[in-house]
């Protein structure tokens, strides 16, 4: 992947588009890690929820940032005003800045920050925070997807597809299926060789699925859409026809089970 020389920070050293990346995802990951028991003793007040609050904060701290380090970039937020401006530009950073919210304000650890670039609707760059374990996978150093242990193939899918893609995918190859809640954790066990596919075979909001898919993809996983097709971002209806990121030898048969 190409990088572009950016300003510089105080100090004198350059950014590029991966260091970037990793630098926002790390920082709001930490950041809504911190605030997280403050968050939880306000609860309710002034109507507001843990969740809420954090997905305020996260957007806030990541569009300031993005505004230091990429001010001419366009940008598609989950949190943020789509004004389509984006469709104009050739880069565009596509964040999320809570994947799973309703797990962050359970007091669950299955939420991640999402942080991509893309240009001319491919992935370019793209860092997943996982603040709970202190983890951030980025392609400023692509991951090395995990051996994998002599046992059952396992298949994780989102809870409200267990019945429909985790029951298929079981079948079809022979898996253990588990849920949980974020995209970016989902697929990031892939990575990590705790699991072996992960299928959404619906649609997502591109801002669930550009920064995992990225970040998979640089780490030698399959990763596409639910036909098998490759993924492309900063569309005018910013969703994805399904996600699908899977170790390479189960690819053609998780496509072929959610055809």
């Amino acid at each position: 992947m190409g990088t572009i020389a950016v300003p510089q920070e105080s100090d004198g050293h350059v950014l590029d588009d991966h260091a970037v990346a990793a630098r926002l995802a790390s920082m709001a990951g930490e950041h809504l890690l911190d605030i997280r028991p403050r968050l939880f003793e306000e609860r309710g007040q002034g109507g507001w929820w843990p969740e809420e609050r954090a997905d305020v904060e996260g957007h806030e701290l990541l569009m300031r940032e993005l505004a230091t380090f990429r001010a001419n970039d366009g940008i598609l937020s989950e949190e943020g005003d789509d004004d389509r401006a984006r469709l104009d530009r050739d880069r565009v950073w596509i964040i999320d800045p809570l994947d799973g919210s309703s797990d962050y304000g359970w007091g669950n650890a299955e939420w991640a920050i999402h942080v991509a670039l893309t240009v001319a609707g491919v992935g370019a760059a793209a860092a997943v925070s996982l603040p709970t374990i202190g983890a951030v996978f980025s392609t400023a150093i692509a991951p090395t997807v995990a051996e994998r242990p002599d046992r059952r193939p396992i298949v994780v899918t989102g809870r409200s597809r267990a019945n429909i893609d985790g029951g298929r995918l079981s079948r079809a190859l022979g898996a253990d299926h588990v849920t949980c809640g974020s995209a970016g954790v989902k697929a990031m066990l892939v990575v990590l060789g705790q699991a072996d596919v992960y299928v959404h075979g619906g649609p997502l909001w591109e801002w669930d699925v550009c920064a995992p898919a990225i970040v998979a993809e640089a780490a030698g996983l399959h990763v596409s859409d639910a036909a098998g097709n490759p993924l492309r971002y900063n569309k005018e209806r910013a969703v994805c026809p399904g996600f699908v990121v899977t170790r390479p030898e189960f690819a053609q048969a998780a496509l072929d089970a959610i055809a």
